[in-house]
């Protein structure tokens, strides 16, 4: 690798070291303890500033270009104050395993006292605050160890299991002259890259001889690169498919293979499972022991804490997940798919998938003239009307985005979405999918709920010219939260009272809110304006603006029609 010494200040150490790293861009929320930093932007070229205007769209928005770009994103926050604010999304990308570095000051009170409120307190640790959601972190206090904390972060960052690593910079580090620094580019350490070859075997036999096998999928089949390897696995062996709960869009739902969402299938009846990239801890409880009765299962997996933690596993595989399929790939024979229950599978496979897919596309017209708008029905409008390519950045949990045509392929539509459960990540997260994939149309299907978590976004959209197609689907609830409450009893499902999440008192209008921050958009309330607009929507797009769309839908499930708030009045 080729390195080279420099002379400067911390902070232009720092920049130098980012620009060797590839870094296009330094998500930021501008802090003055910073100041070190900021002013290398003028001195040392390279990285481009993308200014948001909280630390929770800072990380998110890193977050989303790391998962579009497919590779580490680099983010500034301003002190411990910062680093709080912007935690809910730091633990996202801790839960997805996202390559991120993170930076911030580090200021020392330098009294006894406990009123400083920017900096350190009493009793409070900045690397305590992100301990848990980290997977290393450090800090920095002399300028001559800031190129190699930083090149060190990166190493960790890019290596498996990835994952953010958080850098407290004092400001007489990044303040220093004259620091003299050697700048080398750090790369993520490779895991072995052959899997044990009598594992493979078993495995292999496995999955061959079993009657009715099933196989999880996880993010870390994206994260590993393995998705056409992943396909040709399921499709030589015949496998059925099934995602994480958090993980729809993992495998293309369209496929003759795919089965649903592993909370909405039954767990039971297999003689084979199959854990691929999948992280058992995600809803995991004490009882929730998933295949009682299965056979054998079997995990492939790159990160050893989140294989085998909650159900057992009886072979197991610790490694590149793309690696250990293609291995497993190469046993198979072209002889093999003759066999008898390997072709009853595949036939089976695809008379359900075509059944299901019928199913899907007749509830969808059934519903295509439901006024408000019906959820399914837009997600069907969406599956035929957004460009194929699309990059869909989700923040929906209960609407029907999970519907839209994904695909593996860089002309297929692609989701960007996180695992964390911390809200207010789609609109950051859509900022920064569009600067990692500048050259695919980027939708973010979102909540209305959860887009009042991360609105200041849309300033950044406009400011940078970034051309998102945003579909709010407005149905003025939190309906996630009021579907579990229902599904709970008591007294809200008795009375039909869900309190505090009821949105419409007073109804949000998301175009002014948009438009007050120099984007244009439009209100769809009608089924039948629903292509127009999102055809709109795409010419914006090709013309290089952001637009809105704020689609309002019907309530479905249990408390539909609950519009209950308690109210600080005597009619309350």
């Amino acid at each position: 690798m080729s390195r080279k010494t420099v002379v400067g200040t911390g902070g232009e150490v720092l920049m130098h070291q980012l620009v060797a790293q590839g870094v296009e861009y330094a998500f930021t929320n501008t802090g003055s303890a910073e100041a070190g930093f900021f002013d290398a932007f003028l001195t040392v070229p390279g990285v481009q500033p993308i200014l948001l205007l909280s630390e929770s769209l800072v990380l998110s928005a890193a977050d989303g270009y790391a998962k579009a770009a497919k590779k580490p994103a680099f983010v500034n926050v301003h002190l411990a104050a910062g680093t709080r604010q912007g935690s809910g999304q730091l633990q996202n990308a801790y839960f997805d395993g996202t390559p991120m570095v993170v930076t911030a000051a580090m200021r020392d009170n330098g009294s006894f006292g406990d009123h400083n409120t920017l900096g350190a307190s009493g009793g409070f640790s900045q690397m305590g605050a992100v301990e848990d959601i980290t997977k290393n972190r450090w800090e920095v206090t002399d300028a001559r160890g800031v190129a190699m904390a930083t090149r060190r972060a990166f190493k960790e960052a890019m290596t498996m299991p990835t994952g953010p690593v958080y850098l407290a910079f004092s400001s007489p580090a990044l303040d220093a002259t004259g620091v003299e620094a050697t700048i080398q580019a750090a790369a993520g350490l490779e895991m072995a890259q052959v899997p044990n070859g009598a594992t493979m075997e078993k495995i292999h036999d496995a999955l061959l001889n079993a009657e009715n096998p099933l196989v999880v999928v996880g993010p870390d089949v994206r994260t590993s690169g393995g998705q056409n390897e992943l396909l040709e696995l399921v499709e030589n062996y015949a496998l059925p498919v099934a995602v994480g709960f958090y993980d729809y869009g993992g495998f293309p739902m369209q496929h003759p293979n795919y089965v649903g969402m592993i909370d909405a299938i039954s767990d039971k009846g297999y003689d084979v499972v199959c854990c691929i990239g999948y992280r058992q801890n995600t809803r995991a409880s004490v009882e929730d022991i998933k295949f009682p009765d299965a056979g054998t299962i079997i995990g492939i997996g790159q990160d050893a804490a989140l294989m085998g933690n909650t159900f057992a596993l009886d072979l197991d595989v610790l490694g590149k997940v793309d690696h250990t399929m293609r291995a497993l790939n190469s046993l198979w024979k072209p002889d093999h798919s003759n066999l008898a229950h390997i072709q009853k599978r595949k036939m089976a496979l695809l008379e359900q998938s075509q059944a299901r897919l019928a199913k899907q596309a007749d509830d969808a017209v059934t519903r295509s003239t439901d006024n408000p708008i019906h959820p399914l029905y837009l997600g069907d409008v969406m599956s035929r009307t957004l460009a194929g390519n699309s990059v869909v950045v989700s923040e929906n949990f209960r609407a029907f985005d999970h519907f839209l045509p994904f695909g593996y392929g860089d002309n297929d539509m692609s989701m960007v979405r996180t695992a964390g459960g911390s809200l207010g990540y789609g609109v950051g997260g859509a900022v920064g999918a569009q600067l990692g994939a500048p050259d695919r149309p980027v939708v973010l299907s979102i909540g209305d709920g959860s887009v009042m978590y991360s609105s200041s976004g849309f300033w950044t959209m406009a400011r940078y010219s970034l051309p998102i197609l945003t579909v709010v689907w407005n149905n003025m609830n939190y309906q996630t939260v009021r579907t579990n409450f229902a599904a709970w009893g008591g007294n809200v499902k008795d009375q039909n009272k869900y309190p505090e999440t009821f949105l419409g008192d007073p109804a949000i209008d998301f175009v002014m809110l948009a438009k007050a921050q120099g984007i244009e958009g439009e209100h769809v309330h009608e089924p039948s304006d629903l292509e127009g607009a999102l055809q709109r929507g795409r010419d914006a797009q090709a013309a290089g603006e952001p637009y809105v769309l704020d689609v309002h839908i019907t309530n479905v499930g249990a408390g539909a029609d609950s519009k209950w708030h308690k109210a600080i009045a005597a009619n309350s």
